[in-house]
């Protein structure tokens, strides 16, 4: 690559050694000014925040938030605003948060997130109408066409003219993570749930708000999978049907290790065919565990998220993915922390390697690990 200094030095010397002749030095130190602004902001380096790395490039970087985490600690609120171009509310737009009562609908805390979005320039991507988890009691899997239709009426009404709110995940999860859980081969769909219900829920959103991205959500699609064949077929049973379905949300919860392979072929073709399709791929819930055999230090282990980050970015943006959102920016917040969620046997049985569980860019101190900077060099290379 060419010295830019160089460069810059070379052209400045001609170009000021004229303006001299003509006597517009002082009109040229202000168009000097501007053009070195306008370099800093576009090449910004790599202890930049991410959202501004990610925005010289033409892309964002966001993370999964909570509501009530961003009104009682002020760090953490703080590192949002600083770091994040996009984010997903956690829990607070899922149905159970939204409609806890048959038709009777709350928004506190999903416009709590909306607020302070508005307030840092920050996108707000909803997550999600159409779930078999994170539903009230009294709400059945699926859900009858009428009560959709009430939900995502009240749910995207609510928010149809938020400055903030640009996309959403429509459904979330409606393959079956294996055959055996499925009723249909072709589709791999939940049982229960038919193709045609998921084309009536894209349909009806579309008639209450057009005017946001809509997404179909999913994880375990990171690879040539029986799960990612069959989402890829709804995707392309929905454009066939006419639907607006503007991308896919790949969500990304991975696990690396030494003792197997990622299958970059597989996950290559899978982006391939989503373009294909015209339909965008977006990183939804990206969060990476280093699976066992585990290192003999948290130095290493993080060296191996922060190269696992690396591989897998660099894989997305050569495929035109443009929107990175991590699920959680800090390892004080991780799910994958919760008792109730903790990932495999191996990790849940054995408390001694809960320390070994650091998915995400920041430490439990708000502190940049390696895979933050792993983040930042994926975004400026």
């Amino acid at each position: 690559m060419p010295d830019r200094r160089k460069f810059l030095t070379r052209a400045g010397y001609t170009t000021l050694s004229a303006l001299l002749t003509m006597g517009f030095l002082q009109k040229d130190k202000q168009k000097e000014d501007q053009t070195t602004n306008e370099i800093a902001a576009n090449y910004p380096n790599v202890n930049s925040p991410l959202r501004q790395l990610a925005a010289a490039k033409g892309k964002r970087y966001g993370a999964a938030i909570s509501s009530e985490f961003l009104q009682t600690e002020k760090d953490y609120a703080d590192l949002i605003a600083r770091e994040c171009s996009i984010v997903t509310p956690n829990g607070e737009l899922k149905w159970n948060a939204t409609e806890p009562q048959p038709g009777k609908f709350t928004f506190e805390s999903a416009d709590a997130i909306a607020n302070f979005c508005e307030k840092h320039n920050i996108e707000m991507h909803g997550h999600t109408l159409f779930w078999h988890m994170g539903r009230p009691d009294w709400l059945p899997y699926p859900p009858t066409l009428k009560m959709i239709e009430r939900h995502v009426k009240g749910v995207m009404g609510h928010y149809r003219k938020s400055k903030v709110l640009k996309s959403w995940d429509i459904a979330n999860e409606i393959i079956a993570d294996n055959e055996n859980e499925a009723d249909n081969a072709t589709y791999g769909l939940r049982k229960g749930v038919k193709r045609e219900l998921i084309r009536d829920l894209f349909l009806i959103a579309a008639s209450v708000d057009s005017s946001k991205k809509f997404y179909l959500n999913d994880f375990g699609i990171e690879g040539a999978t029986w799960k990612s064949d069959r989402f890829l077929k709804m995707i392309e049973y929905l454009k066939n049907s006419d639907v607006k379905i503007d991308g896919a949300g790949i969500q990304s919860h991975l696990w690396f290790s030494t003792a197997y392979g990622f299958d970059e072929k597989g996950f290559n073709s899978v982006l391939k065919r989503l373009n294909d399709l015209e339909v965008k791929p977006i990183i939804t819930e990206l969060d990476i565990i280093i699976d066992t055999p585990l290192p003999d230090s948290i130095k290493k282990l993080d060296q191996m998220v922060a190269d696992s980050y690396k591989r897998y970015l660099d894989l997305c943006f050569a495929a035109k993915v443009d929107t990175v959102i991590t699920w959680g920016i800090t390892d004080r917040h991780t799910w994958i922390r919760h008792p109730d969620w903790m990932p495999g046997k191996t990790f849940r049985d054995n408390p001694s390697l809960w320390k070994f569980l650091r998915p995400l860019p920041f430490d439990e101190n708000l502190q940049p690990k390696p895979a933050r900077n792993a983040i930042a060099k994926a975004f400026s290379s």
